[in-house]
């Protein structure tokens, strides 16, 4: 460790930053890999307390930019208090804990099959130059709901300020092993993925699977063209991130310079979408800090900790594509999917071409900003009876032997030139469709200038346009959403037609007592 410096002059304040990152910026619990033992963050305050009062102005200047003077102070603090972070696949067998990790304990835990696995993850660190290191096996006392609770809402902003995180392939010798790489089809190591700003891939028996120090931002050798002289040049498209990109259609922007909050949903979403966890509640809380929400942590809850990011999410997103959706709800809601397995229905590549058509740049907005120009209602909201979403319905005849929903259309025409046209729609139902008096297919990305005749028909220019599957209950002559297995478009292109619609306020109700 660095002894205190006399050049310079000491920076007033910085102490009160230094605490505030320690405790507030730091995990609560993790290794000082010198000895192997946990240190919690009064410890790790105190350890590098003569090293943080030594920094100077001279230190400062080298993290000059465009930065205020606090950003500055801590990028200097992240520089001189470093620590790593490993991503991994948890073994089968047992990986040391908390408590194992405890002087007493210490010595038995090494004949753990996770610790081998530790030591080289903290022997990594080391070489990085960081003497602090941290992992979600021993570092976090999941005894304490308190410690589980901050670990589990802090985590992305952890694996963010480390100075690199070490992600482990155990069953990759390299890349091209990536399509059956187990560490790719966990729920957790998606935000693992995508927060770290520096991160360092290795393969079986540790080996590493680049010669760069920082695979998300690689250099590759370049030769000049008399092949005299060489240089280190940024690759535009290296290796791992390539294959990465091909392998989970994450780009390689968000790969690099991934930014959280709610917008991009479904895709984010889609990422989501072919990964498993061990516990149900964990494929909602992986995604906090992906999508930047806080929500309580209740294991026990179930498919209920789903729900509650959904609800989270539908209040501030605004974006109709969310919707995109298919397969089995929610027990808790018909407008949301039981998981987001759902978003995988919807191949992506017709997707890219749904967004381009529909000009979704408009609603790359940040929370808060009302896009302009949008298709759909975008002021749908969670209330109380359910989601709240104003749509036209069009009404359609639902032949269920063939899947298809047909729309009694007409070309727009005067002194009876009008003439009929059929509009047929794939509509896989998931589940047994009931006898309705009507059937409607809802748009949700509708254009308010297709609505005409005081919103009693709806003209279809172009396609593709998203849509719900309705059928009238008879019961209490209301609106019920049906589940369908594909994902309704109405792909059309021609000549402009008009059907009967009726545009309404509908809500997609809460279930079993939600």
């Amino acid at each position: 460790m660095t002894s205190p410096s006399t050049n310079g002059t000491a920076i007033e304040g910085i102490m009160d930053v230094f605490s505030s990152y320690v405790f507030s910026g730091m995990p609560t619990h993790l290794i000082y890999v010198p000895d192997m033992r946990l240190v919690d963050r009064n410890e790790v305050f105190n350890m590098y307390k003569p090293v943080v009062e030594a920094i100077t102005e001279d230190d400062l200047k080298t993290f000059s930019g465009s930065w205020s003077r606090e950003e500055n102070l801590h990028k200097v603090l992240r520089d001189k208090v470093k620590f790593a972070t490993l991503s991994h696949r948890w073994f089968d067998t047992r990986e040391p804990t908390f408590q194992d990790m405890s002087e007493s304990q210490k010595d038995m835990s090494k004949s753990l099959a996770g610790y081998h696995k530790l030591a080289k993850f903290c022997a990594k660190a080391r070489e990085y130059g960081c003497q602090l290191a941290w992992s979600d096996t021993c570092c976090i006392n999941k005894d304490s709901s308190a410690e589980l609770d901050e670990a589990i809402q802090a985590m992305f902003k952890w694996y963010r300020s480390a100075a690199i995180c070490i992600a482990y392939l155990a069953c990759s010798s390299s890349v091209s092993d990536f399509a059956q790489e187990p560490w790719f089809t966990r729920g957790w190591t998606l935000p693992e993925l995508l927060a770290p700003e520096k991160m360092k891939f290795y393969g079986r028996n540790w080996e590493p699977l680049s010669d760069d120090l920082d695979d998300k931002h690689p250099k590759v050798l370049a030769t000049t063209p008399d092949n005299e002289k060489s240089s280190l040049i940024t690759s535009p498209q290296p290796d791992i991130l390539t294959a990465i990109t091909r392998l989970t259609e994450i780009g390689s922007h968000d790969l690099t310079s991934f930014s959280p909050g709610i917008f991009r949903v479904h895709q984010r979403l889609r990422w989501a979408s072919r990964r498993t966890t061990t516990r149900v509640e964990d494929m909602a809380y992986s995604l906090i800090g992906i999508f930047d929400v806080s929500m309580p942590i209740a294991y026990g809850d179930g498919q209920r900790s789903w729900f509650r990011l959904m609800e989270i999410i539908l209040q501030q997103c605004k974006s109709w594509d969310i919707f995109a959706w298919a397969g089995e709800r929610c027990p808790y809601s018909c407008a949301i999917p039981r998981s987001p397995k759902g978003y995988d229905a919807y191949d992506v590549h017709s997707f890219i071409e749904l967004s381009k058509a529909l000009d979704m740049g408009k609603v790359e907005r940040r929370v808060g900003e009302t896009p302009s120009g949008l298709r759909g209602d975008h002021a749908f909201a969670m209330t109380r009876h359910g989601l709240q979403m104003k749509i036209p319905l069009l009404y359609v005849v639902f032949d269920s032997s063939n899947q298809v929903a047909t729309i009694h259309a007409r070309t727009p025409g005067y002194l009876g030139r009008s003439k009929p046209r059929n509009l047929p729609v794939r509509v896989v139902c998931h589940e047994r469709v009931p006898k309705a008096e009507l059937y409607c297919l809802g748009i949700v990305n509708y254009s308010p200038n297709g609505l005409a005749r005081r919103n009693h028909e709806y003209e279809i220019r172009e396609g593709p346009l998203l849509c719900f599957f309705f059928a009238l209950d008879p019961r209490n002559r209301s609106w019920l959403r049906l589940q369908t297995e594909n994902v309704i478009i109405i792909d059309y292109k021609g000549t402009p037609v008009r059907c009967g619609c009726s545009f309404e306020t509908v809500y997609f109700g809460r279930l079993y007592g939600s």
